[in-house]
């Protein structure tokens, strides 16, 4: 309405998203007898989300071609929180890989016969620089080449953990937790592999490309120009893991000691928070919620720490 005082409507309230998806939740006790007792629980989790209708004029794509930037879209058919960007390929090792290839994989010419050289956006490319696939095969990396590459929406997600009891005085309780099938923009690795400013970088700089005959998939170091570090597969990586969330092992005195100390109750507890977490991802830590768009980006937040804790807990 005219009375809000603007003459346009920026967002609009339209389109049908689906989420579906399902839980479930057991607790099993494996064994027991007079002395033992072992318990075991899991759950799992797993939820589609799909965008299923946007309105037919409405583009959601926000895209600015230019180092660390990924495609961020709203797709029909395709989850929130999918992120869009290039193949990353390597690096180019010699002059010849820099010709622009046709589907065929064939030198492309121009038309006084020479090769093509292939262009980061439109910077000619060099021995040295990030290679890309040129998806359309026009010789020239842009906005075109941009493909799916994943989204952080876990394909399942829970946790497990199992309890041993023994007699009165002795008990071991643990929890995990885990998730499978999600990906994350790694950007800390973005940042400390740019080799574009002055600032700290990682040491696997070290294996960048410097001369002919390097093999590698660092590129070379380019000071405030060049393209070599496109929003792309390079930065992005599986974050499934599985954590061990909690460990406590409790033991209680026995009693006629206790009647002979003079005390009700004297119990000794350990406990551990996040001691380990299997994970192939390269990162500080593979948990992270999504962001903007529904994206999971690491900029090299602090982990989760780790805790051990011991307590005494004495009845009078």
């Amino acid at each position: 309405p005219s009375s809000t005082g603007y003459n346009t409507i920026k967002y609009i309230n339209s389109g049908k998203m689906s989420n579906k998806g399902v839980e479930i939740r057991f607790d099993y006790e494996v064994f027991r007898n007079k002395d033992w007792t072992v318990s075991v629980n899991a759950n799992v989790s797993r939820n589609v989300n799909k965008v299923k209708e946007l309105p037919s004029t409405w583009v959601m794509d926000n895209y600015t071609f230019g180092n660390g930037n990924y495609a961020l879209r709203i797709v029909e058919n395709a989850p929130v929180g999918s992120f869009y960007g290039y193949r990353y390929l390597g690096v180019y090792q010699n002059t010849n890989e820099t010709y622009a290839r046709d589907a065929q994989g064939g030198i492309m010419n121009d038309w006084k016969g020479e090769p093509i050289t292939m262009k980061n956006g439109t910077e000619l490319v060099y021995p040295g620089d990030a290679k890309y696939e040129d998806i359309n095969h026009d010789g020239q990396i842009n906005s075109l080449d941009i493909v799916y590459l994943g989204n952080s929406n876990p394909k399942v997600s829970g946790g497990f953990g199992f309890n041993f009891f023994w007699g009165s005085n002795w008990s071991l309780k643990t929890s995990f937790s885990y998730r499978a099938g999600v990906k994350i923009v790694n950007s800390a690795k973005q940042s400390l592999e740019q080799m574009f400013n002055a600032y700290n970088q990682s040491s696997a700089v070290n294996w960048r490309w410097r001369k002919n005959g390097d093999v590698t998939d660092i590129p070379r170091a380019m000071f405030d120009t060049g393209y070599n570090f496109l929003g792309s597969d390079r930065y992005v990586e599986d974050a499934s893991f599985v954590r061990m969330s909690y460990i406590q092992l409790v033991y209680n005195f026995d009693k006629k000691l206790l009647k002979a100390m003079g005390l009700r109750r004297l119990q000794l507890s350990l406990s551990g928070q996040n001691l380990f977490c299997w994970t192939k991802y390269s990162g500080t830590d593979p948990e992270h919620s999504p962001g903007a768009w529904g994206i999971a980006y690491d900029g090299s937040q602090t982990p989760r720490s780790k805790s051990v804790t011991m307590n005494i807990n004495v009845g009078f």
